[in-house]
């Protein structure tokens, strides 16, 4: 049975950001024996579920004991330490995680099934997240931008995250292939990435996962991305063509018409284009307060000024695609602002999106600022769960590391609301 860690009764009585916001210091007495043995049962349960495409009775077994490594408390997730506080055997551990041929997307269909289930999303978030590394020969690995590290080697994997009131946990993810590896099949070999992969664009690469999530079942309410994504036509058009609704960040330069209610087609030339920075600043005093963030032990309350405007996205890529369709007119779209004052001060962030024109503003600053629950994901499985622990180098390595990950993330989002989840038909 699982050793009754402190680290344990915390995952299951509450988040695992609690546990790190008090420094690992627990509030309360240790699990009974008793208490031990309801979590494993509950922890077989989960990984009997999730690892029923695993065909082998030992790659279940090691699957299960990954999650316990990760989710005992610990300095580091690698497998070297992770097996000697499991007490088994090193090798075994890290065969089963970097070496084995098991089809992480097959495990991590199964994680997605439950994750819906138990979240009940509003939304999917699409971000990029990198992972700082120390050899050039690790899969995907480059120098390049790398979150509050700025330039350093480091990988970067795209990623889906289900949010809704009740929590958020991630769908699926991939590793992103600069093109530099991709024109090198012999440096892509010795890293394990599989022969048919390619260089493609992260915008593709949350395609494909949707793609992938969607012929598993799962349909995406809405999609939700930063503006890497947002100011990306071909990735909004792809949403459209899938019949997606879409609410993606842009930035202040993007090019708009304000719409009046007339249709305006394609290449009109009628009335001037406009930035959303300028649009903004003409609605400035329609902007009305919310607070999207309600105060916690742990944050402060977030707050901002919002409002929204009719408009037509105005760009000439965006035109040229519209002219091909059969209406040929400049579809409406609407423009979400958000200061963080009434008076004085820039635009802070603004986003565009296909939903109703009649989707009351609290619902689009809702949607729009749920973005912090997957910061709290990240931090959650960076600090606790081990997500940037791995240190091996290989494609597939790395994508069965990040699957448990996931795995352990959901399995403690189930334990702290205690759902009675089901089997994954």
């Amino acid at each position: 049975s699982i050793p009754s860690n402190r680290a344990w009764s915390w995952f299951a009585t509450s988040s695992a950001v609690q546990l790190i916001d008090h420094g690992g210091q627990g509030h309360g007495s240790a699990m009974d024996l008793q208490a031990v043995e309801a979590l494993d049962a509950d922890l077989a349960e989960f990984t009997g579920d999730i690892f029923k495409y695993l065909a082998y009775k030992g790659q279940r077994g090691y699957g299960q004991q990954y999650l316990r490594g990760l989710m005992l408390d610990g300095k580091r997730k690698s497998v070297e330490p992770m097996a000697a506080r499991l007490g088994i055997p090193r090798q075994n551990l890290g065969h089963f995680i970097a070496q084995s041929t098991w089809d992480y997307s097959e495990v991590m269909r199964r994680i997605a099934a439950r994750a819906v289930a138990v979240v009940g999303p509003t939304a999917w978030v699409i971000d990029d997240h990198p992972f700082v590394r120390y050899g050039h020969g690790t899969a995907g690995a480059v120098v390049q931008h790398c979150g509050e590290r700025e330039q350093h080697l480091c990988q970067v994997a795209v990623s889906v995250h289900a949010v809704s009131g009740r929590g958020s946990t991630p769908l699926h993810w991939r590793l992103f292939l600069p093109q530099g590896w991709a024109q090198d099949p012999a440096r892509c070999a010795r890293a394990g990435v599989p022969s048919g992969i390619r260089h493609r664009t992260k915008q593709q690469i949350a395609l494909d996962l949707l793609d992938e999530l969607i012929a598993w079942g799962n349909a995406p309410p809405l999609v939700i991305a930063d503006s890497d994504y947002g100011t990306n036509v071909a990735f909004r058009t792809g949403l459209a063509e899938r019949g997606i609704h879409w609410l993606l960040a842009v930035q202040g330069d993007t090019v708009v018409l304000p719409a009046t209610g007339v249709p305006v087609t394609a290449w009109a030339r009628r009335r001037p284009s406009i930035s959303v920075n300028q649009l903004a600043g003409d609605n400035r005093y329609r902007a009305r307060r919310f607070v999207y963030r309600p105060k916690s032990a742990d944050h402060p309350a977030r707050s901002g000024w919002f409002v929204a405007i009719p408009i037509h996205i105005a760009g000439i890529i965006e035109r040229g695609y519209v002219a091909k369709t059969a209406g040929r007119f400049l579809p409406e779209r609407t423009l979400l602002i958000q200061w963080r004052r009434k008076h004085g001060g820039d635009v802070f962030r603004s986003w565009i999106t296909d939903l109703p024109p009649d989707t009351p503003l609290a619902a689009l600053v809702r949607h729009a600022t749920s973005r912090w629950h997957i910061e709290t994901d990240y931090r959650e499985m960076e600090q606790a769960l081990g997500l940037g622990d791995f240190e091996g180098r290989s494609y597939g390595g790395f994508h069965h590391h990040v699957t448990l990950v996931s795995a352990a993330h959901l399995f403690c989002l189930e334990q702290r609301l205690n759902p009675k989840a089901g089997d994954t038909p």
